[in-house]
């Protein structure tokens, strides 16, 4: 009676792992940098949606800062940091604004110029989201 496995067994066995791996690896890398993206990109929506409903309740100017340097974004209200996510360091997604500050009043509405376009990216994954001059958020 025979235990174990012959080296040709192993070798086959290996040749047939490393074939699927070459097939499906890159598909796999590509999902994965997609669900980073579309992570990061509900999480900033969120973000928005929660600084414009704020701004409403503390009858008062949020801001969300964003820092495409460090890759995060910030929630500020007055002197208060609210919430601060850092999407590069958790993620590893990178961040890239057409304005560094979207600033909401106190009606919900965008102050001064709050049109803003934010391009969340990894790897071949992006994704775009709009922040309108009303202060709506859309992807």
């Amino acid at each position: 009676m025979r235990k174990g496995y012959s080296l040709l067994e192993q070798l086959v066995v290996l040749a047939v792992m490393t074939i699927l791996l070459t097939l499906v690896g890159p598909r796999t890398l590509t999902a994965l940098d997609q669900r980073a993206v579309r992570n990061a990109r509900m999480q900033l929506v969120r973000a928005l949606s929660a600084a414009r409903a704020s701004a409403q309740s503390r009858a008062e100017r949020v801001s969300v800062a964003m820092d495409s340097t460090a890759g995060l974004f910030r929630i500020l209200a007055g002197a208060d940091t609210l919430l601060v996510r850092p999407l590069r360091a958790e993620l590893g997604v990178v961040l890239a604004a057409s304005r560094d500050t979207v600033t909401y009043g106190a009606s919900g509405r965008g102050y001064g110029a709050a049109n803003s376009t934010i391009v969340l990216s990894r790897g071949a994954a992006a994704e775009t989201v709009f922040v309108a001059r009303l202060g709506r958020a859309r992807w």
